[in-house]
């Protein structure tokens, strides 16, 4: 089975190792001649996921429509803010058998919409799945255990997508929640961001899990309110990967919180970790708008936000956002 992979990112290259590995053709697609020249030469992302080793049968092309033409499962696993123009640039070039798997996650700013709202309002193809679990790319590139949720409205998609991405590291599960494992995936980043804020305060442990099961319990009203079910949250998508990210110096996102606790400001906190982009940080806003547009409130989405934009300053951050 043809599985192509749209993106050549760490988590891209991390799925194309395990499904190759599998024993499925795996084809890597990038839009950038540059990237496509590199890889190709080096047989791997240097400045993305050193050291990762890009077997040579793994073809790797920039043709998009050759690309996907015979694939039974097409990954997305561009960047976020990418989604939407891969998106319309496939809308003509995939079929209704064709499973579209989405492993990109956020929420588009300005729209407030999740991925797969995207990609169907793009491509009208609504053979739509993700793939979502606590899973350091890294990690799973050399062969880490782990557990993965499969969610898809389509039975045999689910079954497809799991019985190529299993084996004797990777358990997966499956589920129809597609949109409450988005959320569960989405809403994360943003209370990893929180969690690191939180550690940089040196508080006892008994507090930090205090904290930390609030912002579980958040995370289930949340996927609930945005039309998910609550019990996703005791997935791997759900507090599988709430756990790894909110509780890891490799998050991007628990690293971002870390520096604002220490004093940094948002600007000063993204220069000193080198990048641009924190995917919490982004989906902050557009998660703040979604609550408050259905009229909730959740302590945690509102003070981190007051914490990043307003400079609040929180003596008592477990009292601020106590459930009750």
């Amino acid at each position: 089975m043809k599985i192509t992979i749209l993106g050549v990112g760490a988590y891209g290259l991390a799925l194309a190792k395990v499904f190759h590995g599998n024993g499925s053709k795996v084809t890597l697609w990038t839009k950038f001649k540059e990237e496509y020249d590199i890889i190709t030469l080096k047989r791997e992302n240097p400045g993305i996921l050193p050291g990762v080793k890009i077997p040579n049968d793994i073809e790797i092309t920039t043709d998009l429509k050759n690309a996907v033409s015979d694939a039974k499962i097409v990954i997305l696993a561009v960047p976020m803010k990418a989604v939407r123009m891969v998106a319309r640039e496939l809308k003509n070039m995939i079929f209704e058998e064709q499973i579209l798997c989405i492993v990109s996650k956020g929420i588009e700013q300005i729209t407030n919409k999740f991925m797969s709202e995207v990609v169907l309002e793009e491509t009208e193809h609504e053979n739509l799945c993700m793939i979502s679990g606590p899973s350091f790319a890294k990690e799973i590139a050399h062969g880490g255990s782990t557990g993965f949720v499969v969610a898809s409205f389509n039975d045999l998609s689910n079954a497809t997508v799991k019985s190529c991405l299993e084996n004797d590291n990777i358990i997966v599960s499956t589920s129809k929640d597609l949109i409450g494992v988005q959320v569960a995936a989405s809403s994360k980043n943003v209370f990893a961001i929180l969690m690191g804020y939180v550690d940089s305060l040196d508080l006892n442990d008994s507090t930090r899990a205090s904290v930390l099961t609030c912002l579980v319990n958040d995370q289930r009203l949340i996927i609930e309110v945005l039309g998910g079910k609550s019990q996703t949250v005791f997935t791997y998508a759900g507090i599988g990967d709430m756990l790894l990210t909110c509780m890891s110096s490799k998050s991007r996102n628990y690293t971002f919180g870390n520096y604002l606790g220490q004093g940094l400001t948002k600007e000063a906190a993204m220069e000193k970790m080198e990048t641009t982009t924190v995917e919490g940080l982004y989906t902050l806003e557009s998660l703040r708008d979604l609550l408050h547009e259905k009229e909730v409130e959740v302590r945690s989405v509102d003070l981190l936000y007051d914490i990043i934009y307003n400079n609040e300053k929180i003596d008592n951050i477990l009292k601020s956002i106590k459930n009750n």
